[in-house]
């Protein structure tokens, strides 16, 4: 059941995928077209993502310990990520846009498309959901912080310019959305609904871009590409098996204890493959899209093995 629940969501991002492709090829989507899908993207479909999943996250007191373990084990993680991404990025002297994307693509996975579907269906009643979802959030937090500094700092531009990059459509539905949760308010449902469905159209339009892009590339050159096996092997194996031995060091020496489903959401969305929305981003911010997207074809073919065997290694432990 699990390897079915992980080939179906992947197989879905490549039949989307499939389409940009064949559209592209037919010049239904021109270059206009596909740089138009990026700032939709951007600035209307994201947001509204963004903060229907914030505003509606739901509590309750049962699971509030284990929630705010997950948050710190999941920023753990994340740090992790970023440090290792640091480390290999200037080991393999890639040049500096490359090497943004190859940090970006360390640290973010595709926690909320490939993570939501499985942990619902590996852990039924909204347990492994609710982890999800706080894994995602908390990496909403850096790749609208970090993220954006990363994708600028190619740019000789002032701090001072960096800083207003934080403020995009992005952050402020983030900030919102954040707002709403802490003081308990909810959009009423006859505006939560069309939100909602706008925002849930980012995976399908996305991965058009994503479509295009590879119409225009062929992808074939990133088996050939050692930094890609690189970046999958720290964010895939590496980085989840460190972390998995620090939350089972934690137990045994520090007495604190974290529920198995929080345990496992933890470590397997930290090894989640690359990221879709960066690539959007790479584009956004003039970053190397065409890179992005040889990291996320690639990883998430790479992931078909590497998710079972994380799953298994945590069922040992």
């Amino acid at each position: 059941m699990y390897f079915s629940i992980i080939t179906s969501q992947i197989f879905i991002l490549a039949l989307l995928a499939l389409v940009g492709v064949v559209a592209t090829k037919l010049h239904v989507i021109t270059e206009q077209i596909k740089n138009s899908i990026a700032a939709l993207v951007f600035n209307i479909t994201l947001p509204f993502l963004i903060i229907t999943s914030v505003s509606h996250v739901e509590i309750n007191q049962e699971i509030l310990n284990n929630s705010i373990l997950v948050f710190i084990l999941s920023s753990l993680g994340i740090t992790l990520l970023y440090l290792i991404g640091r480390i290999s990025g200037s080991i393999l002297k890639l040049e500096q846009k490359k090497r943004n994307i190859h940090l970006l693509h360390t640290m973010f996975g595709n926690v909320a498309f490939l993570g939501y579907p499985l942990f619902s269906a590996l852990f039924p009643g909204g347990e492994g959901l609710l982890y999800a979802i706080i894994y995602h959030l908390t990496q909403d937090v850096f790749i609208w912080t970090i993220g954006v500094f990363v994708f600028n700092s190619s740019k000789k531009v002032k701090f001072s310019e960096n800083i207003k990059h934080l403020l995009n459509p992005n952050t402020v539905s983030f900030t919102l959305g954040a707002i709403m949760l802490g003081v308990g308010i909810e959009f009423p449902e006859y505006i939560y609904k069309p939100f909602y469905g706008l925002g849930q159209t980012t995976i399908y339009i996305a991965m058009l871009y994503i479509g295009a892009v590879l119409a225009q590339n062929p992808m074939m050159k990133a088996f050939k590409k050692p930094e890609i096996y690189t970046l999958s092997f720290n964010k895939m194996i590496l980085v989840p098996f460190i972390l998995l031995l620090i939350i089972e060091l934690l137990m045994k020496f520090t007495g604190i204890h974290i529920g198995e489903v929080a345990k496992t959401v933890v470590v397997m969305q930290s090894g989640m493959p690359c990221m879709a929305m960066v690539v959007v981003l790479a584009k956004k911010f003039g970053s190397d899209d065409l890179h992005a997207t040889e990291n996320l074809f690639l990883s998430t073919i790479l992931s078909l093995g590497t998710l079972p065997l994380i799953y298994l290694l945590i069922q040992f432990f």
